[in-house]
This record gives structure tokens, C-alpha cells and sequence, in this order.
């Protein structure tokens, strides 16, 4: 594949480059917002929600004791001549028991999803890595090259072309398209040591 580039509009590079540096910036703010989330999401669920059923446990046993004994009291007062209901502390103490019941098994469910919530986390970041090594070093890498880019074809616009030189204006009096051409290709060659650079390190460690 070649390496050079026809930069028919200094423009529309320019534009790129925004473009390009908004993307890495949002890109970067979403995978910000969603790690937060996870945060709360690890928080509620490992502190918050273990504590708060916990307690509710705690006073729904409670509950149940006390409908217990108003059940236990109300048996002691009966006698061949009293004979007190017993439906209502009866139903009393059932649904008191059922909440508690409710209680112990939400707390279950709660350590239940802990491990499934760390595992899926680490598959989230496993995924969204690449992502964001992108986001955060090769776009800005782009940018600034394209920064580069600019400036050189804008430098090169503001030098006076040679009288007599035949050439078909192109983004400025005077210019071809074999002139853009020439320095883009100039600063993809500048560019690229750097990032044979980068990948030095990578093939030592795969070694």
C-alpha cells in the first residue's frame, strides 16, 4: 500500500484533525463515565446492599420474636372461660417470618452475584482496552502528526513559486498536486521510526 497522500485541501486535514481529536476525547470521557458506573455498581453491591439486608435481617428476627411472643401471651391468658383469637397474632407472626425468610434470601442472592460481577468487570476491561489504548495514545499520535502535516504544507504555501515554473494551481498559486504530495509523504517517513520505535519493545518481550 503507498504511503503517500494526495492533500487536494489543507481544509479539510484541518478538519480531520478536529474531528479526530473530538473522537478521542468523547471516547475517552464515555469510557470515564462507564468506569464510574462500574464503581458504584461494585460499591452497591458489595457494601451497600450486604449491610443494608444484614440490618434488615436483624430487625425483622425481631419482628418475629415479638409476634411470637404476643402469640405465646395470648395462649397463657386462655381458659375455659376465655378464649381469645389467635388468627390475628397468628398472621402476625406468618407474615413476619415470611419477610424475614425474604430477607435471608435476598442477602444469598447479593454474595451470589458479588463473583459474577467481578468476572464481568474484568471481561468489560479486557474488551474496552484496546479501545481506550487507542483513544489515548494512538489518536493523539494522529493528531499531532496531522498537526505537523498542516504546518508543512502551509509553510510551503508561503514560498513564492519560481517565475517561469509551470504548474497547475492547487491549494495555492502555483502548487501540484506532486508538491503536496511529496512533503506528506516527507512527514509519513519522519513519523514513521517513531512508531517502529513503539513496536521495539512489544517484539522483545514476545521473544
Amino acid at each position: 500500500m503507498s504511503s503517500q497522500v494526495e492533500a487536494q485541501s489543507i481544509e479539510a486535514l484541518k478538519d480531520f484533525r478536529t474531528a479526530l481529536a473530538l473522537y478521542g476525547e468523547d471516547t475517552l470521557s464515555a469510557l470515564g463515565a462507564a468506569e464510574a458506573e462500574v464503581r458504584r455498581t461494585v460499591l452497591w453491591l458489595q457494601q451497600d446492599r450486604p449491610y443494608y439486608w444484614q440490618e434488615q435481617i436483624k430487625r425483622r428476627r425481631e419482628r418475629v420474636a415479638s409476634a411470637k411472643a404476643d402469640l405465646f401471651r395470648l395462649r397463657l391468658q386462655k381458659s375455659p372461660e376465655h378464649h381469645p383469637s389467635m388468627a390475628e397474632p397468628k398472621e402476625r407472626l406468618r407474615l413476619a417470618e415470611a419477610s424475614l425468610q425474604d430477607a435471608e434470601k435476598r442477602l444469598i442472592l447479593v454474595r451470589k452475584w458479588q463473583p459474577a460481577l467481578q468476572q464481568a468487570i474484568l471481561e468489560y476491561h479486557g474488551g474496552v482496552q484496546r479501545l481506550k489504548d487507542l483513544a489515548a495514545s494512538d489518536v493523539p499520535g494522529a493528531v499531532a502528526l496531522l498537526g505537523r502535516l498542516v504546518d508543512a504544507l502551509e509553510a510551503y504555501l508561503r514560498v513564492e513559486v519560481p517565475r517561469g515554473t509551470a504548474a497547475e494551481p492547487v491549494g495555492g498559486a502555483g502548487r501540484s498536486p506532486a508538491h503536496f504530495d511529496a512533503i506528506a509523504e516527507t512527514i509519513l517517513d519522519q513519523a514513521a521510526p517513531v512508531a517502529e520505535a513503539d513496536d521495539g519493545p512489544e517484539t522483545h518481550e514476545d521473544a
